[in-house]
């Protein structure tokens, strides 16, 4: 492993340690991976548990697309390898991020699934937060208060590596003495909520477009939110680079 993904792994280790707990939970998001991970998490022995989020979903039909929640034991060999693994082949990708959470596996990952699904007016769709690129922006311009908590309740720490390659920790809000329904209710969210999810994916395009060798990737990206939040509000449609205060 590289001293950067040993650093973290280190990290997550001591964490949970301090936590008491003997297992690390991870999230994959599979979206244009070239071998779907399903194959290979059958043949792990001992088995380890794992969840797609898209089953029993509108897209169970593409579950070689479906992100994927893994608990994973440090004191097991095969599942400390299959760590290992993960963190060197998706360390420098937007798709993994590591959990440190007390809930019970089938209830977090219940949790989970829930998160992903969003309603909009009369209709349903992804809110990809286990994209990396996104989920941050997400919690800090999308999400009201309630939607934030429903993240932030159900784990001790979220942690990714961001566009700098550097590692994240968002504290959770967990609380042994707060009640989590055993099957939370799909958000609802706004036009104006699915307009600044709109411009989280304007940003990254207008940072394709719009080199820079003078900020580093996180400073880039949020200039240019910054540029697709203010040409939405002022209700601008053209091409982004073009916009101008």
């Amino acid at each position: 492993m590289t001293d950067m993904n040993n650093g973290w792994l280190k990290q997550a280790t001591a964490l949970c340690a301090t936590a008491g707990q003997d297992y690390l939970d991870v999230l994959v998001d599979q979206a244009g991976t070239a071998q779907p991970l399903q194959q290979a998490l059958n043949q792990i022995n001992p088995p380890l548990r794992w969840f797609e989020l898209f089953e029993n979903t509108p897209e169970a039909a593409t579950p070689e697309y479906s992100p994927l929640v893994m608990r994973l034991h440090f004191n097991v060999s095969s599942h400390q390898r299959w760590l290992e693994q993960l963190i060197e082949h998706f360390s420098t990708t937007p798709r993994l991020t590591l959990l440190i959470s007390p809930l019970a596996f089938d209830l977090l990952s219940s949790h989970l699934q829930a998160l992903s699904q969003v309603h909009w007016e009369e209709q349903t769709g992804l809110l990809r937060y286990y994209d990396n690129r996104v989920f941050p922006s997400l919690l800090e311009h999308v999400l009201t208060p309630e939607q934030q908590a429903a993240f932030t309740d159900i784990a001790l720490f979220w942690s990714w590596r961001n566009r700098d390659d550097e590692m994240v920790w968002k504290t959770g809000t967990w609380n042994p003495g707060r009640h989590l329904a055993d099957a939370p209710e799909m958000n609802r969210v706004s036009d104006a909520q699915v307009e600044l999810m709109g411009c989280i994916s304007d940003a990254e395009m207008l940072m394709k477009e719009q080199a820079t060798s003078t900020l580093s990737r996180e400073a880039h990206f949020t200039d240019c939110l910054a540029i697709a939040m203010r040409a939405s509000k002022s209700g601008y449609v053209g091409d982004l680079a073009d916009f101008r205060d």
